[in-house]
């Protein structure tokens, strides 16, 4: 497993407030904005200075001429308080552009926490709008990348350390467009200024990049010139002589990454996430469904629980469960904000006993889970689970209290309700072969062709396998039955989630979900006696607790789980079956040549278990972003755990271990 680097703890930034109520840095020595006015001089410095009203317009009446969509990506160092974002945000709702999107990275080792970001920003009643946006998604705390839905842009925090995580920026091509130097000053913060940080930066830009800065350090500037840029000293803001500006290379050139059209496979949880990631982008999506309607597969349960999969130590797996489950937290809320809550979101907690752990031998009340903030999950005594849970349970456990339920299928409908996705229900792609160079041709069984297309996402679970260039990745069904239980009267008073070796869901419409059982090698679709009667019976001291008749009539749904060989998701391009990962470094270091080992323009989306609601979003926003070349939410060693083409290197490197 991958470890985590030294950055993996995070510290909020430490404050004092001045007389005006304006945040300075003891540990820095320095203020978070100018006290000549910080609106005007995020402005002047980054906003004028980069000429985004100019650049963003223009390259949106290019985009609109030829009919095509693209995205202008800005990075800063130090987030701070968040006002040059907020000042960025708002400009651009001033743009008018119909065809351009807006992302928006920011660095920051020390965020402010919540409280502290709020007060930091009643300074500017101006931006108020924009302000509690953002408080409403804003994270406080957990190391890594971190992305908020946000309305109109697409906003970025990597929190840590700046120079780590924009290295590992796992989507290859994507570059930046405009940069904002804006961290504490050089001789009190040396490493974000460093050499080191000033090439990566030149990595990441393209000819025509801008960067801008109230810097003016003779070394910062000497650094950039050497590295390529064209640096010029502009009158600075205030009483400031002087400030910078540059630009990297000596031709304008923006990329336009964005493709016209894609197909995906499936419309369960995985395809209509993916649909909804694309078609936010611009991108025409014909979503193929086999099934008569949408979420006619796993997807169609009448509530689905959203709670994140636990890990005892601060790995690079651990990173990967938590940040999916804090998008999909946002995810699902943004959601609800947008449609009236028309997927049925509660954020209603998860309470996870610790029967539910019988089975494992690990995990419960009695690990040590301190690498987790407390605002995520808290650890229950018996007397705290039964004050939270609200009946006695008499045991200890773990508390979610951001975890809840939905309801996947309206929020499969709901992803896919864009003017730019189309569905075709009871259509099979039973053949999935290269046309040409560049295409894809899709056909039905009896070999009629449904469409061409460069970009195929195939996410219809295990029956990817059915599919000549995935039948060879590790996928498996996994049965799964929910039973559906009558609500009494004690049990309508629970308002959260409760699991022991099974889940409780809240009463909805007089009835409860409680789910679901584990059955390997069988197609078996039929509603089974015995996998009620063990659902119930698994649900242990929640049962007695609320009155639940153990014997309730045989009521409820089966689904087919699709699983990988070990249990993570598969996100990523597809690889070549027929070209295994080429090693590289020596033994222990293996990496793909992706031009001999993906088959183009080919993705997947499947494997994700019992743990769809929280793995599909993220996942979803990191293929779109690697297939638009974007900046993805996901960084390398994340993206790596993911990859389907990690089977590949195992195998590769089994096959080339020395004899013992």
């Amino acid at each position: 497993m991958a470890r985590m680097t030294k950055h993996t703890e995070l510290h909020n930034a430490r404050l004092s407030w001045q007389d005006d109520g304006a945040p300075y840095s003891p540990d820095y020595d320095d203020v978070y904005f100018s006290r000549e006015g910080g609106l005007a001089e995020t402005h002047y410095v980054f906003l004028q200075a980069n000429d985004l009203m100019a650049r963003w317009q223009a390259l949106d009446a290019e985009l609109v001429a030829s009919d095509r969509h693209a995205v202008f990506t800005i990075a800063e160092l130090g987030f701070g308080t968040g006002l040059n974002f907020l000042s960025c945000w708002r400009l651009w709702l001033h743009s008018g552009c119909r065809r351009l999107r807006l992302h928006y990275i920011s660095c920051e080792k020390h965020p402010l926490t919540h409280e502290a970001l709020g007060k930091a920003l009643l300074q500017w009643p101006e931006l108020a709008r924009w302000r509690d946006q953002l408080l409403r998604f804003y994270p406080d705390h957990t190391a890594g990348y971190h992305r908020l839905p946000l309305p109109d842009v697409t906003l970025d925090l990597y929190y840590g350390d700046a120079l780590e995580l924009l290295r590992q920026q796992s989507s290859p091509g994507a570059k930046i467009d405009a940069w904002f130097l804006d961290g504490f000053t050089p001789a009190h913060n040396p490493e974000l200024w460093s050499d080191e940080i000033l090439a990566t930066i030149a990595a990441l830009s393209h000819g025509g990049s801008t960067l801008s800065s109230y810097s003016v350090t003779g070394r910062v500037v000497r650094e950039l010139r050497a590295l390529g840029f064209e640096v010029e000293k502009r009158k600075g803001f205030g009483h400031k002589r002087q400030m910078l500006f540059a630009r990297f290379g000596s031709e304008f050139r923006e990329e336009i990454r964005t493709p016209s059209s894609a197909v995906v496979i499936g419309a369960g949880l995985a395809g209509a996430m993916l649909a909804r990631s694309l078609a936010r982008r611009g991108v025409h999506v014909t979503v193929l469904e086999q099934l008569p309607e949408v979420a006619g597969g796993a997807s169609g349960n009448r509530q689905a629980v959203v709670q994140m999969r636990l890990n005892r130590q601060a790995d690079a797996l651990w990173q990967l469960n938590l940040h999916s489950y804090l998008y999909a937290l946002r995810c699902y809320q943004a959601l609800a904000d947008e449609s009236g809550n028309a997927l049925n979101w509660h954020a209603c907690g998860v309470l996870t006993l610790d029967s539910a752990y019988t089975h494992t031998r690990k995990g419960g009340s009695s690990q040590d889970y301190s690498h987790y903030p407390e605002s995520v999950l808290q650890q229950l005594s018996t007397e705290m689970t039964s004050a939270v849970g609200g009946i006695q349970l008499q045991e200890a456990g773990i508390y979610l209290p951001g975890g809840g339920w939905l309801n996947p299928a309206a929020c499969c409908r709901l992803c896919l309700e864009h003017p730019l996705i189309s569905v075709r229900t009871g259509v099979k792609v039973a053949k999935l072969e290269r046309a040409g160079s560049e295409q894809w041709q899709l056909s039905e069984p009896g070999g009629a062709l449904i469409t061409r297309s460069e970009l195929v996402f195939i996410a219809n679970s295990y029956a990817a396998n059915d599919l000549e260039p995935t039948e060879n990745l590790p996928l498996a069904p996994l049965r799964g039955q929910v039973s559906h239980v009558p609500s009494t009267s004690d049990s309508e008073s629970i308002n959260m989630v409760l699991c022991s070796e099974r889940y409780l869901a809240p009463a909805h419409q007089g009835l409860h979900c409680v789910g679901a059982s584990y059955v390997k090698n069988t197609d078996d679709a039929q509603l089974s006696l015995s996998e009620h009667e063990e659902n119930l019976q698994k649900l242990g001291a929640i049962t007695s607790g609320l009155n639940l008749d153990p014997k309730t009539p045989l009521a409820g749904r089966v689904g087919f789980r699709g699983t990988s060989r070990d249990y993570l998701p598969m996100a990523g391009s597809v690889p070549d079956p027929e070209q295994p990962a080429h090693r590289y470094g020596g033994a222990q270091h293996f990496h793909d040549s992706p031009e001999e080992t993906r088959l183009p323009g080919l993705y997947i989306s499947a494997g994700h278990g019992s743990h769809g609601t929280v793995s599909c979003p993220i996942l979803a926003e990191h293929l779109a972003s690697l297939a638009c070349g974007e900046p993805s939410p996901l960084p390398q060693p994340l993206a790596e755990l993911v990859d389907p083409i990690r089977f590949q290197r195992r195998g590769r490197r089994r096959s080339t271990s020395p004899e013992q």
